[in-house]
């Protein structure tokens, strides 16, 4: 089976089984994807499920008459700044990874970032229909959580692209960067 079939075919199964081995998740799209023109698809797929979340998150709190024009707005971010400011912050990724000892190609390291992002999207989009439903301590709890699990996904994928000696250590520290001001904001707003 060609490259392009198998892509086209197991995308969203791909995207379904990364959550048992994200490590033969990211391995299978580096041998499926050498091509800038093949992240485009990652690209656009995450900016859209993210704009879909979006939107439910405002059409469930903008409920006056600046709605369309706030619609608009969130559409025009989320289609075309969004796309820029993800190749931008591979770059940037890239750098930053190459510093700290990365071997991964700049293209491997935007894969990694891409692929990450589009697994997490389901999370992401299963949160923001539960916020909805939910408000209060349930909803930061699950909130935070969530955003662990991505962050713990991002982490553990792009440490694999990156050939990073102590993958675990990379997590942690990461997680770490992220918890640490959500635990200090939280707590510095309840005092």
């Amino acid at each position: 089976m060609n490259k392009q079939l198998r892509i086209n075919k197991g995308f969203f199964t791909a995207i379904l089984s990364a959550f048992r081995d994200l490590d033969a998740s990211i391995n299978e799209q580096i041998e499926l994807r050498d091509k800038e023109s093949q992240l485009l698809p990652l690209l656009y797929f995450t900016c859209l499920i993210l704009l879909l979340s979006q939107l439910i998150e405002v059409t469930s709190q903008v409920q006056e008459a600046p709605y369309l024009s706030v619609i608009t707005a969130v559409i025009v971010s989320y289609l075309f700044f969004l796309p820029i400011f993800m190749y931008v912050l591979g770059f940037i990724l890239h750098f930053i990874l190459k510093i700290f000892g990365a071997s991964s190609s700049s293209f491997q390291t935007r894969l990694a970032l891409l692929w990450s992002l589009s697994v997490s999207t389901l999370i992401i989009l299963v949160v923001s229909i539960a916020k909805i439903f939910i408000s209060g301590t349930i909803e930061l709890v699950i909130v935070v959580l969530s955003e662990l699990i991505i962050v713990y996904i991002f982490s553990r994928i792009v440490s694999f692209v990156s050939n990073f000696k102590d993958r675990n250590l990379f997590t942690f520290v990461v997680s770490s960067l992220y918890f640490i001001p959500v635990v200090l904001i939280n707590f510095s707003t309840e005092t």
